[in-house]
């Protein structure tokens, strides 16, 4: 990722995302047949709770953290899935994405109908709202905006429907008159292209100037600032931390309780690598490197089979092959990253969401507690809310762990619940709904159904009869 220093000296902050007829996300509309789409979003609400949590931002104030519970299928997952989803169409464009059967199938008369995302964030000292619709099932764009949002006010940026040919921009965001008429060539050109956003179109043609710098900054906030991570994720960029001597990083391991009290890159030479290999090609694939400008220092990360691999290029070839080995206390033995426990690699794929130097990033996470003991992933989310103290890091999770869900540890506003209706779509809504007080012991209340949001079980003798036999 690119240096905050040059690239990102600003504020930037998730403020909310908006979705309609995705997956189990419906589609409906008011009398005036504008849509309405299901919201999710990090505004702090009156919670007196964790104070120092919040960021003020222009009369509004920002949560750093929200958790999302439910029960399986309740669509928890399908709301990472759309946030990612839209984000793949911005940076790219809708023809590489397979994602035309993703429409909520609930009701057979929404393939036909728009899908909408829309994502509300800040940049320096603006907040943006920046959204689209899009027919999945035809692989086409129908609509994107871009509005400035001034407290209760909007300000279009610009607008475009797609079949019309029509579109409207702002003409005094420029500041040299010859790039207004250049701007509406861009429009046209953009309606031409049924497939890709105008947001992609504009940076792809990689325009310097600064009247284009906007539409270049809010490209860049979806490309490098929101990441997104699945259980099967790997994050690269965390492995990384185990490139020197980090004794901020082996602290903070032996505070999660890895049982990890050290760890050494250990060099390997060209043939000690290979035989790591079956298949030679691959081996010798790797040892050439990717292509480069330049033939410019790189480094590379490889996870292959138990074992991890940094590889240093040089101008021809690797000048530094290294595997990554931990030791574990008095243990004479050292050992590979993939003889850890599956909870010691997933935190370790985490780490960065800790760690990262950068303090203006959003996390998106799914099943953070995959693989994780339910005190670990409780003492992941505490880490993370500590760290993040003094910095605009903010993190997302959908998860299953009913301990965290703890008013001595989140407050009310930062625990959401996705409920399954019964046309089989979607509803959010967060626990300051409800009225409860700070000494409640919710995940008790939650379990019990109070809240919604989990799984109804039928009566054992309503399936398998009072003997046990199935019933015809």
């Amino acid at each position: 990722r690119p240096p905050r220093s040059t690239l990102f000296p600003y504020t930037t902050l998730f403020r909310s995302f908006s979705v309609s007829n995705f997956m189990s996300f419906g589609y409906r509309t008011d009398e005036k047949e504008q849509i309405i789409p299901e919201e999710f979003h990090l505004y702090a609400g009156r919670t007196e709770q964790f104070k120092d949590r919040v960021i003020n931002f222009d009369g509004r104030k920002i949560l750093k953290f929200s958790s999302l519970y439910g029960a399986n299928a309740s669509g928890k997952t399908n709301l990472i899935r759309a946030i990612d989803c839209g984000r793949k169409i911005i940076l790219s464009t809708i023809e590489g994405i397979d994602f035309n059967d993703k429409y909520c199938r609930s009701k057979k008369t929404n393939k036909d109908l728009p899908t909408l995302f829309e994502y509300e964030f800040t940049i320096k000292e603006k907040c943006f709202a920046y959204g689209f619709t899009v027919n999945l099932n035809k692989h086409c764009i129908i609509s994107e905006w871009l509005y400035e949002l001034k407290g209760e006010r909007e300000h279009t940026i610009f607008e475009r429907l797609v079949e019309q040919e029509q579109y409207y921009f702002d003409e005094e965001l420029f500041e040299n008159s010859d790039n207004i008429q250049q701007f509406h060539y861009f429009m046209k050109d953009a309606n031409r292209i049924n497939t890709s956003l105008f947001l992609y179109e504009i940076n792809r043609r990689k325009l310097d100037e600064k009247d284009y710098g906007i539409f270049t900054e809010i490209y860049n906030w979806f490309r490098y600032k929101l990441t997104v991570i699945y259980p099967e994720t790997k994050i690269g960029s965390s492995y990384f931390w185990f490139g020197s001597d980090n004794t901020r990083l082996v602290k903070v391991l032996d505070y999660l309780d890895t049982g990890i009290t050290g760890y050494e890159m250990k060099n390997l030479n060209e043939n000690a690598f290979k035989e790591y290999f079956s298949d030679d090609s691959l081996a010798e694939k790797l040892l050439k490197g990717p292509e480069r400008e330049n033939k410019h220092k790189m480094k590379r990360i490889v996870n292959f089979g138990e074992t991890l691999f940094e590889l240093d290029y040089g101008e021809n070839g690797p000048d530094k092959i290294a595997k990554l080995m931990f030791q574990h206390g008095e243990d004479e033995a050292s050992y590979e990253y993939g003889e850890e426990s599956d909870g010691t690699q997933r935190l370790i794929e985490l780490l960065d969401v800790i760690l990262n130097d950068d303090d203006e990033r959003v996390f998106i996470i799914d099943e953070l507690d995959r693989s994780l003991h339910p005190q670990m992933t409780i003492k992941f989310v505490e880490t993370f809310l500590k760290f993040s103290e003094h910095r605009n890091t903010q993190l997302i999770i959908t998860t299953h762990e009913s301990n965290l869900m703890d008013l001595k540890i989140l407050r009310r506003d930062e625990i959401w619940l996705a409920e399954r209706d019964s046309d089989n779509t979607t509803s959010l809504y967060t626990l300051d709904k409800f009225k409860i007080r700070y000494d409640k012991v919710v995940s008790r209340d939650y379990l019990s159904g109070r809240y919604g949001a989990v799984p109804i079980f039928k009566d054992f003798d309503y399936v398998w009869g009072r003997d046990g036999d199935w019933k015809d």
